[in-house]
């Protein structure tokens, strides 16, 4: 009988608790190893928090885009929002780097890397320890892999690999991390819900703070830095567009400073016309000495337009910053978004010129390779000096204007109703431009009734 009470008592005592529910406040202290730990390790810091606060990060006309920087002498992690011309610091947490301190050089030096790099891709805790096993533990609630090495990184021939933003295991015994990024896993998971792949990570031993007075005059060297290398390559200044350049350049292709250069100033000479437009333009800075400007760039020759995304790595060579990589990514150029505006105004102002009748004005949107039919520019502007002769009021409306673009030439249909004197005529009017938006030419036109 004895017995038979004993497992009695015990199975009851295991149907009252065993899934009895474990209090939120216990599970909060299952992290507070972690937590406690790696706020001990991060010295007292002037909090961030709020606009204009850290100058590493600054944009012109910037889309709206977090980004990461990250102080290892402060062991802090700032989460920053970019928009328009302005930055604001709106998470702020302490964070543990690696054991050895110093900017990584080679594999296994345990050094955090510094300088602009991107997220690749993201991992849950579950799904490291799914392909890694329980090892994986350690990095907690998951990682963001960055691009370490990246391109400047391959160019001065470091090495290594494997450099996270990740979180920890709860009972946490380490002050410090193998070269990564390393945060509690209540910090990782606010990391986790305001970045992404290809969110920006800016890493610096010291980052810049400055307050929002001072901040836009302070951004402004390397907004001076970036314009006088556009404005060189727009105008053709091969000498002044090679001194920009880095002696160290080179390019995942494998371009260098010779290469790229030579290229560059050959089509200079083929191509003297150009028109350069960036957009989205995001400037990270590691410190004075480097830099990365990340725009979307539209560039158009006689021969060419295009719409990417550039990245123009800058560092410090004889006192001056210079250009020492460049990646691009290509868009689509229909999604350039000034566009539409260009083409439709060139349409309009080609419009008022054939309503007032002006003859020079006109004829001044058309190339002199103009055709359209069996008349050439010679017959077009004859034709037309006899009919603006006549004096009669010219009314053109034109409407639902579209274009689109290929192998040098933007064709654009608008529908247009012409009135002057008995005639009036709608239909769908067809012009192929050559050119840039800067230079627009007409060099053919059609129409046909509707």
């Amino acid at each position: 009988m004895k017995l038979l009470y004993s497992i009695l008592l015990v199975f009851l005592y295991s149907f009252s608790f065993a899934y009895e529910p474990v209090p939120e406040d216990a599970k909060e202290k299952e992290e507070d190893v972690s937590k406690h730990l790696i706020a001990n390790q991060a010295p007292e810091a002037k909090s961030r928090l709020g606009k204009n606060t850290i100058i590493n990060l600054s944009g012109i006309g910037a889309e709206d885009t977090n980004v990461v920087l990250v102080d290892k002498n402060l062991k802090r992690l700032y989460i920053a929002k970019l928009y328009g011309d302005n930055m604001e610091v709106i998470q702020e947490f302490p964070i543990l780097t690696g054991r050895v301190d110093g900017n990584k050089l080679k594999r296994g030096d345990e050094k955090t890397p510094e300088g602009v790099y991107y997220v690749l891709s993201y991992s849950s805790g579950e799904e490291l320890v799914k392909k890694h096993g329980s090892y994986a533990l350690i990095y907690g609630a998951g990682s963001f892999p960055l691009n370490y090495p990246n391109i400047i990184d391959r160019i001065y021939k470091k090495t290594g690999g494997g450099i996270w933003l990740h979180g920890v295991k709860p009972d946490l015994d380490k002050t410090y991390t193998q070269g990564c990024v390393a945060m509690n896993n209540t910090n990782f998971s606010t990391l986790h819900s305001n970045i992404k792949v290809k969110t920006p990570v800016i890493i610096a031993e010291n980052l810049m703070y400055e307050d929002n007075n001072n901040y836009h005059n302070t951004r402004s060297a390397i907004n001076k830095v970036f314009a006088s290398f556009i404005k060189s390559w727009e105008t053709n200044d091969k000498k002044g567009f090679t001194d920009m350049v880095h002696t160290d350049f080179k390019t995942f292709a494998g371009a260098t400073k010779r290469s790229y250069t030579s290229t560059k100033t050959t089509l200079m000479d083929i191509y003297p016309k150009k028109y350069i437009r960036n957009t989205n333009i995001k400037y990270f800075i590691k410190d004075r000495q480097y830099a990365v400007v990340d725009t979307d760039q539209f560039y158009c020759a006689a021969n060419l337009s295009t719409f990417s995304n550039k990245k123009y790595y800058f560092l410090e060579e004889n006192g001056s910053m210079k250009l020492i990589s460049e990646e691009i990514s290509h868009k689509s150029i229909h999604n350039t978004p000034f566009l539409d505006k260009e083409i439709e105004g060139f349409v309009n102002n080609w419009v008022q010129a054939w309503q007032a009748q002006d003859i020079n004005k006109y004829m001044d949107f058309y190339d002199t390779s103009f055709r359209s039919g069996r008349e050439n520019y010679n017959l077009w502007k004859t034709k037309k000096e006899f009919l603006f002769s006549k004096k009669l009021p010219v009314t053109v409306n034109v409407s639902d204007i579209k274009w689109r673009y290929s192998k040098g030439v933007y064709t654009v249909e608008f529908v247009q109703e012409y009135t002057s004197g008995d005639t009036k005529d709608k239909g769908i009017k067809k012009l192929e431009l050559s050119g840039c938006p800067s230079f627009f030419k007409i060099k053919s036109e059609k129409w046909r009734e509707i």
